[in-house]
């Protein structure tokens, strides 16, 4: 796939991602009774817009997600700057009455929540759809397309069409299996059976060890990318709909307890807290991946995006401002304060949040360029 090919295909599944979760914000406020002023689509300068029924409805220039904007949602800044204006305290509190701010502690954490269920119940539904989708299986003797620089490939002189037919006498009907003990046999000599040329040459190879950063490169532990000789569709293994849901549903709730020590791990290597950890994967990585997943098949692409919208969910309830998990930490230092947060001291809060996690997304990104510059 094409560069641009990669960026449009990374956005757009950014856009349906963020949009989700919007959506769950959006009908949780309307449900609530909230004033929803504006449902986005990207982000401004706009396009054009339409309102219907008292919402604003906007296309955007800048395609990365899209925003609900509620009243109320800034605190008290809409109602002092109606005050500024000239309107009366009882014109005030009239407008005011489908404020965001205004409803009780419960409703509001009801709302942000609302985004992050969102993108939970896409992650089941799109694992359910996988699970219950036949799924392409290689069998098979694996047909070497790419050799990975300074590898044990290289060693092994393992070359580009070279045919794997058995490794330390075992033949392997699917081609994972010929992998997965490929895996298995990390620092231990392999003979190698290769096809090549009609004739069979013996290669004799030593796997090597990955780390959690090696892995998430595409290293393998040979060092070599391939083609299983024939692939065949098979029927699901799950047991009808309701099995695929209730074990789709099931990978989001195993996915969702994992995520928060796997993303404190790799945050911890990307300080140098900890440096035998991977480090976090930014947008360039993503991108970089959505490339690959694009050339798989479906099973595996709804599999990736349902990965990212739980780790979009998972990452949004952290209580880190500006994020909705951080929002309702003040919703709920408000509610044991029995008043506000005063206007300055939230806007603060919020700003130093969000220059903070700009600040990761860059050391992150940093480190995606490197990597793909470094190959």
């Amino acid at each position: 796939m094409s560069v641009i090919g990669t960026i449009v295909a990374f956005l757009a599944v950014l856009v349906v991602l963020v949009l989700v979760h919007e959506l769950g914000h959006f009908l949780a406020a309307k449900r609530a009774g909230i004033t929803v002023q504006e449902f986005g689509v990207g982000f401004p300068p706009r396009i054009g817009s339409v309102v219907w029924r008292g919402t604003r409805y906007s296309l955007n220039w800048i395609p990365l997600g899209g925003f609900v904007k509620m009243l109320g949602e800034d605190g008290e800044s809409e109602a002092e700057k109606m005050r500024q204006q000239g309107l009366s305290e009882a014109a005030v509190e009239q407008a005011m009455a489908g404020a965001f701010n205004r409803r009780p502690v419960w409703i509001r954490i009801a709302v942000l929540l609302a985004g992050v269920a969102m993108n939970f119940l896409l992650a089941g539904i799109l694992f359910s759809v996988a699970l219950a989708l036949p799924v392409q299986q290689g069998r098979g003797p694996l047909i070497i397309t790419e050799i990975q620089a300074g590898s044990p490939a290289v060693d092994a002189h393992l070359q580009v069409g070279d045919k794997l037919l058995a490794a330390d006498g075992h033949t392997f009907p699917l081609s994972r299996d010929m992998t997965a003990y490929l895996r298995s046999r990390a620092g231990q000599l392999v003979t190698l059976t290769v096809g090549r040329n009609g004739a069979e040459v013996t290669l004799s190879v030593r796997p090597r060890a990955l780390t959690p950063d090696q892995e998430q490169q595409g290293l393998g532990a040979v060092g070599f990318s391939y083609r299983p000789e024939t692939l065949v569709e098979v029927p699901s293994s799950v047991d009808g709909p309701l099995a695929a849901i209730g074990q789709g549903f099931g990978a989001v709730r195993d996915l969702a307890v994992q995520i928060p020590g796997g993303l404190a791990t790799a945050v911890g290597g990307l300080l140098g807290l900890n440096p035998s950890a991977g480090t976090a994967v930014g947008p360039i990585g993503i991108a970089e991946e959505t490339g690959r997943v694009l050339r798989a098949p479906l099973v595996n692409q709804l599999i990736f995006v349902g990965i990212l919208s739980v780790n979009l969910a998972v990452l949004n309830v952290l209580p880190f401002p500006p994020l909705d998990g951080g929002r309702i930490a003040v919703v709920l230092i408000e509610g044991v304060r029995r008043r506000r947060l005063p206007a300055e001291r939230e806007a603060l809060i919020y700003l130093t949040g969000f220059m903070v996690l700009i600040a990761l997304v860059i050391l992150i990104s940093i480190r995606d360029i490197s990597r793909l510059i470094g190959g």
